[in-house]
């Protein structure tokens, strides 16, 4: 089925997606500025969640945020389009589409990116657990209460105004600046300063049916953040699945194909479609026969342990720290001649 109205976030309060999930895009939130920065609210405390909030940010060229610090939350900031420079480990950091800079708690972070650039940077960030005074200054958030002001966010989320998605972009593995590549550092320096990961690089996984790479989890060294990134073959599905307590924001970054809503079935979604399943919520997502090949993955908060529970990544409490592999054009071709 197609996306209607009623599945779409903007049209959906936060109970709703709290309870059933929603539907929604990259490009389709309520816009505020955070650190001097143009960002959309995706999922966040607005839509029912709890545990994480993923906002995108625009960067134009001659742009920088002021610096920053969260002394609670970690942040994931992954290049979507563009390229963007982040201060990580004391030094500036070029991210390129498919690169992701992870920062822990009580680390300051700067996002800049050059007049000499040509086009705007988007990013997406994931921030665990979320900072709700981002939202006081918007009206959005009440301090003095300790409240989300719903009706606000509610009127602002039907009334925000989508933007325009630049031409489709492959995110591609990058393996430039070594020295600050997570997977040259040890797990336990990048949980006290952080790390240049990527969206191909990652622990190899197929707990769900479908080749994949865990990239943001604790056996790479971070704490609450989490993202998975994975190929789904043509006319190819995942396991239907919920997590006890990890808030999911799912994203088709290329092609299209189908997503699975609990309460809704599979609904028909394209690049940049993004499925957002508060804990509980059960989901998934497939490639649709005849339309080829894509690529998913997104955001969790806390690490999904109930994916890890039947591997050897973890036991009793501890988790393993294996290498990080590429994932392949030959890995992805493998896959789709089994199926």
């Amino acid at each position: 089925m197609t996306i209607s109205d009623a599945l779409r976030a903007r049209y959906r309060s936060a109970k709703k997606i709290r309870d059933e999930g929603a539907i929604g895009n990259l490009f389709d939130g309520v816009s505020i500025t955070a650190h001097g920065l143009d960002t959309r609210l995706l999922a966040w405390p607005g839509t029912g969640y709890q545990t994480e909030a993923v906002h995108v940010t625009t960067v134009k060229p001659g742009e920088q945020s002021q610096p920053y610090t969260y002394d609670l939350a970690e942040e994931a900031i992954l290049c979507r389009f563009g390229s963007v420079e982040i201060w990580l480990r004391d030094q500036w950091v070029v991210l390129k589409p498919g690169d992701i800079a992870y920062i822990p708690e009580g680390i300051e972070r700067q996002i800049r990116n050059p007049a000499t650039c040509k086009e705007n940077a988007i990013l997406v960030n994931q921030i665990c657990p979320p900072q709700f005074d981002l939202y006081a200054d918007h009206g959005f958030y009440n301090n003095e209460l300790g409240v989300m002001n719903f009706d606000s966010i509610e009127k602002a989320a039907i009334n925000a105004t989508p933007v325009s998605a630049p031409a489709a972009t492959e995110m591609k593995f990058n393996d430039d600046q070594p020295s600050v590549r997570a997977k040259n550092i040890s797990p336990a320096d990048v949980k006290a300063k952080g790390g240049l990961f990527n969206v191909l690089d990652g622990a190899a996984f197929t707990g769900i049916g479908l080749p994949m790479r865990l990239v943001l989890w604790p056996g790479a060294g971070t704490r609450l953040v989490g993202f998975n990134y994975a190929y789904c073959g043509t006319g190819v599905q995942d396991t239907i699945h919920q997590h006890p307590v990890s808030d999911e924001f799912l994203v088709m970054w290329s092609g299209s194909g189908q997503f699975y809503i609990g309460g809704t079935g599979w609904v028909d979604v394209q690049e940049n479609d993004v499925v957002l399943a508060p804990c509980g919520v059960i989901h998934g997502h497939r490639s649709t026969p005849g339309r080829g090949p894509s690529m998913m993955g997104g955001f969790a908060s806390p690490p999904q342990l109930d994916l890890m529970i039947p591997t050897a990544y973890y036991k009793d409490g501890i988790y393993a720290h294996p290498a990080s592999t590429e994932m392949t054009v030959a890995e992805m071709h493998a896959a789709d001649l089994h199926e």
